[in-house]
């Protein structure tokens, strides 16, 4: 009897042996197993704490580059002197921006990001300061007049849309036409509307007219030189200019074409007779602008705006955007292949035609910045 009780209980210190030796094994097993995984869990906390920390540095550095292109947008001419250089906390980072003037209406701009542990993030841009669309054929800012005149696009038809930030006044479309072939808005009321086959908006919104930046022109226009006095091209040949800065006037002779490779700015005024300007470039003036006869058909339409006075035109054809913005734009006996715009429009006995060859031009009033290049770094 007591050697069977003796046997029960080796039997049951064997079998306590047995499971105290395979505790011990799992518990080895385990922390072979919980030791990898518990690493590994810091490592992808690590990883993804990493990725956070760096996609709000590029955030931030984004951030800058967005404030800079504002920056130069509002205030170009202040920049093209001296360069940007800020700084401002953003998602616990520190922006460091900076615009450096490059010549030709190019900015190079720095937005570097640091902070959070994890590093820098820089972008590099170069921005170029241009114009967007110039989205109606005439937008006056006070008054717009159309007598006698047919406004349309070319060459496919029914764009000619027209705006006025008061009144417009429509009267005697040419025999058998009608007056505007597009849409009409107003911020007042609007005459003659039985001549408008499209839309007719009496009290609109407000129209928000371009800036001109002619503190930018004015320097492009200065890299390329500067002549002194009145400048007359005649003779009947043609002659690239630009970009070039012009302390008198500017007069253009019949029969002489005039090709822009660069802004012109024009302390003076701008007088063409019987001659032909074009390029997909500006003409800047502070006095008034004439065009008399001359022109013809033209791909390469150029911008000319008269900061502070008044554009006149007598045909019979010119191509170009006209841009007056303190002051009266009057287009008489002629074919205008652009786009007008100013304070007071005035068209008599004429053609516009919103041409085609405005789509996707970039360099139209209307200002936006865009990049050219981005990099991270």
């Amino acid at each position: 009897m007591r050697t069977g009780k003796l046997k029960m209980k080796l039997f049951k210190n064997r079998e306590s042996g047995q499971v105290l030796i395979m505790a011990l094994m799992l518990l080895a097993v385990g922390s072979l197993l919980v030791i990898p995984l518990l690493r590994s869990s810091f490592t992808n906390l690590g990883y993804h704490q990493s990725i956070e920390c760096q996609t709000l540095n590029s955030y931030s550095a984004d951030a800058g580059l967005v404030y800079a292109t504002a920056k130069i947008y509002g205030d170009s001419g202040t920049y093209v002197e001296t360069p940007l250089e800020e700084s401002f906390e953003l998602n616990g980072r520190t922006v460091n921006v900076t615009a450096i003037y490059q010549g030709g209406g190019i900015f190079s701009v720095n937005s570097t990001a640091s902070g959070g542990g994890c590093g820098r993030t820089r972008i590099i841009a170069i921005v170029n300061l241009s114009h967007g669309a110039f989205a109606f054929a005439l937008a006056a800012k006070d008054s717009l007049s159309i007598y006698n005149s047919v406004v349309d696009s070319f060459p496919d038809s029914g764009d000619g849309d027209i705006h006025s930030n008061n009144t417009i006044d429509i009267a005697g479309p040419k025999k058998g036409q009608t007056a505007v072939n597009g849409d009409a808005t107003a911020v007042s009321t609007i005459s003659g509307q039985e001549y408008v086959n499209g839309e007719v908006f009496e009290y609109s919104a407000n129209l928000t007219f371009p800036i001109t930046n002619a503190e930018l022109y004015e320097t492009i226009a200065k890299e390329g030189g500067t002549h002194n006095g009145d400048l007359q091209y005649s003779g009947g040949d043609t002659y690239n200019v630009g970009p070039l800065y012009i302390t008198g006037n500017l007069i253009v002779d019949a029969w002489t074409t005039v090709v822009l490779e660069g802004p012109l700015y024009v302390l003076g005024y701008v007088q063409v007779n019987n001659g032909h300007i074009e390029g997909y470039e500006h003409i800047i003036c502070e006095g008034e602008v004439e065009i008399f006869g001359g022109g013809y058909g033209s791909e390469a339409i150029p911008v000319i705006t008269s900061l502070s006075s008044n554009i006149t035109l007598e045909g019979p054809v010119v191509d170009a955007v006209l841009y007056a913005p303190n002051g009266t734009v009057a287009l008489t006996n002629l074919e205008l292949y652009g786009a007008a715009g100013g304070f007071q429009v005035l068209v008599d006995n004429s053609y516009i035609w919103y041409s085609e060859k405005l789509h996707g031009r970039a360099d139209l009033p209307g200002s936006e910045l865009y990049p050219l290049t981005y990099s991270y770094d």
